[in-house]
């Protein structure tokens, strides 16, 4: 049997894997990046533990995924802007990456893309963009929107077409680190400067003691604006004192899809995954929403909805 190929190495693609290799089904997975995971990067520095990507999480989102991987002691507390009851991972984002990935024994191969997807003999084909083409016996997308319709203009150019006007916001993550007295608690930013979030920890499992860690969504790209530039812009706003222990700034292109907001998504996406043909799933916060379960249980269904297609 030709195996299935899981295009994506972000939470999806990897739930993906995990359900495929729970029902005995063989895969292989491409990512473009050269690691898993997508937007979600930490690292730990100076006593820090810093994400590139997502950092605060609603308490009381749906964590139940959590103890089936072993994270069920995770998470800790994070105030924000808004006095929402917020929670990040205590080792980082990335933790929640390596749990998934830990244990997977299909083929991975990092850095490389398809350009499209084609129909032959039965099969799909997918040309990859070194030029070679592989055979699959189904295939997983878990890649974000813009490259997903790109993929499906030749076989499915309808699904292709409600897609071209996928949008994302253009928010850039910085993370400060400070000596506890050298940033104002709560931090206050003039009510002008574009910052749609900021949150902010002193759990002493993400900071050194006696320091804290400021996380904040600013819409000034570091393309336009250079990283350093942004971080001392942002500390002279809010009019901390000293200077930074630690910064990291992240803009990732396709981390803030704008229609998971709108009251209509789930309609559509429901309508959009209908155009697939069998044998083809589809899964990522692009079309399952933003909440980490969400996007896990999507991959999984996408799994076993390829399990089903083998038993027809």
């Amino acid at each position: 049997m030709r195996d299935v190929v899981v295009i994506g190495g972000g939470l999806s693609g990897l739930a993906a894997a995990r359900e495929l290799q729970r029902l005995q089904i063989p895969y292989r997975l491409i990512e473009v990046k050269k690691r898993l995971g997508g937007s979600i990067i930490s690292e730990q520095r100076a006593g820090f533990t810093l994400d590139g990507g997502a950092f605060a999480f609603h308490r009381d989102d749906d964590w139940s995924f959590l103890k089936e991987l072993g994270l069920e002691d995770a998470l800790c507390p994070v105030k924000d802007s808004h006095r929402r009851d917020l929670v990040a991972f205590k080792q980082g984002s990335q933790m929640l990456v390596d749990a998934l990935a830990q244990g997977l024994t299909g083929t991975f191969i990092h850095r490389m893309a398809v350009s499209s997807i084609g129909t032959l003999d039965g099969h799909f084909t997918l040309c990859l963009e070194n030029g070679l083409m592989w055979e699959a016996a189904a295939v997983i997308l878990a890649a974000p929107a813009r490259h997903t319709e790109r993929m499906l203009r030749t076989v499915v150019p309808e699904f292709s077409q409600k897609l071209m006007d996928y949008g994302y916001d253009t928010i850039t993550r910085v993370s400060i680190g400070y000596e506890k007295d050298d940033m104002p608690v709560p931090p206050i930013f003039p009510w002008d400067v574009a910052i749609p979030f900021y949150a902010w920890t002193d759990d002493p499992n993400r900071v050194p003691a006696d320091h804290i860690l400021l996380n904040v969504g600013v819409r000034m790209l570091p393309r336009a604006v250079k990283a350093d530039a942004i971080v001392q812009e942002l500390h002279r706003e809010m009019k901390a004192s000293g200077k930074p222990v630690v910064s990291r700034v992240d803009f990732w292109e396709d981390a803030d899809p704008l229609p998971p907001h709108l009251p209509e998504f789930d309609a559509k996406m429901t309508t959009l995954k209908n155009l697939l043909p069998a044998g083809m799933a589809l899964a990522g916060s692009d079309y399952d929403g933003f909440e980490f379960a969400k996007r896990i249980r999507a991959g999984q269904q996408a799994a076993q909805k390829v399990g089903d297609y083998f038993k027809s």
